[in-house]
């Protein structure tokens, strides 16, 4: 049996493809997905058909007038010859002409449910929640076998390891994510212990790839969720109804990470301003009351005794000054234990 190399078996299978007739000036109908042009001037894109796709190639020469007519969701009818490429591995058409170009019925059936979803209120902005400032609890909807998950527990841990976290696996790709999807955010929110934000997040992928997080099942679970919500799907460039319908989209799930958890000395900063606010506060009290004394001492001075008056007021200024040492022994407990919580919550964190 002769062995053949990898280069000895590409260079084989594309030459029986380029001999064999049928292969040549193929008219082949599909819906366009995933269209990207390289830098260099060439086009890819995908045709899909159910369960079935066919990658497809336009040359550089003519990319710029028929990539015009392309767009991700249209049915479209191709011509070209399918060749083996030997450095994908795997056939591709390469497309010479482009005919009959309509939407799709999944197209028309997305823009009904955008149409739809825009007169329910789905995607209005008044209607977002707003991520809360310090979030200790971070819950991730997500695949448990992706990377996605690393990526923002490493982050967040990078921006404060206070933060704790838990996964509510769901499957993110396939006719059941959506349900499944769906189901994990309802979880999360009946949970004894909630979340204080939820991340939906998975990878990147073909446009068929991502279109759970399209589907009307996991869109009603997004608008209802009573837990500030963060979609994270696919790459910058794709963008899903769930981006639109979460409170916030992030373009990764790595951002998705910066935007839910401030950074440590973002923390530190506001908390050091809110014990600055009671001082101040605490400050100008007294100081009404203070005032408030004053006229009052003044006003029975003209009715009381001189004797009775500057024995109230050094009954005042104990007070006021028992006042004082009671309200900072109150503010450096409360301080205190504000910092034992953190503490406790970071220890947790090293120990998990």
């Amino acid at each position: 049996m002769k062995i053949y190399s990898v280069n000895e078996c590409s260079r084989l299978m594309a030459g029986r493809m380029k001999k064999d007739y049928i292969f040549d000036h193929i008219a082949v109908r599909g819906t366009v997905s995933s269209v990207h042009t390289h830098f260099s001037g060439i086009t890819y894109f995908s045709l899909l058909d159910g369960e079935s796709r066919l990658f497809c190639v336009i040359g550089r020469m003519s990319s710029t007038f028929l990539k015009r007519r392309l767009e991700g969701g249209m049915e479209v009818t191709v011509v070209g010859d399918i060749r083996y490429n030997t450095f994908s591995g795997w056939p591709s058409l390469f497309v010479e002409r482009i005919l009959n170009v309509q939407k799709s019925r999944e197209a028309e059936e997305r823009e009904n449910l955008i149409k739809e979803l825009t007169e329910l209120g789905y995607f209005d902005p008044l209607r977002k929640k707003e991520l809360p400032h310090f979030p200790f609890h971070i819950g991730i909807i997500s695949s448990e076998s992706g990377a996605v998950v690393h990526d923002i527990v490493k982050t967040g841990h990078l921006r404060n390891p206070c933060v704790r976290y838990t996964l509510y696996s769901s499957s993110v790709q396939g006719r059941e994510a959506s349900l499944d999807m769906a189901q994990r955010i309802h979880e999360a929110e009946e949970s004894p212990d909630r979340p204080d934000v939820l991340i939906l997040a998975r990878g990147g992928g073909a446009e068929e790839d991502l279109s759970p997080f399209n589907d009307r099942t996991v869109l009603d679970a997004v608008h209802e969720c009573s837990i500030p919500l963060i979609s994270a799907v696919g790459h910058e460039t794709d963008t899903t109804l769930t981006d639109l319908a979460a409170d916030r989209r992030a373009s990764t799930p790595t951002q998705a990470a910066e935007i839910a958890i401030p950074e440590r000395k973002v923390w530190i900063h506001l908390l050091k301003d809110s014990l600055d606010h009671l001082e101040k506060g605490k400050a100008s009290a007294l100081d009404e009351r203070r005032e408030a004394v004053k006229e009052s001492l003044l006003s029975l001075g003209k009715q009381i005794s001189p004797e009775k008056v500057h024995r109230l007021r050094l009954e005042t200024l104990s007070c006021t000054l028992f006042l004082e040492r009671s309200m900072d022994k109150y503010m450096k407990l409360r301080y205190q234990q504000v910092l034992d919580s953190l503490v406790r919550l970071a220890d947790g964190r090293k120990d998990g």
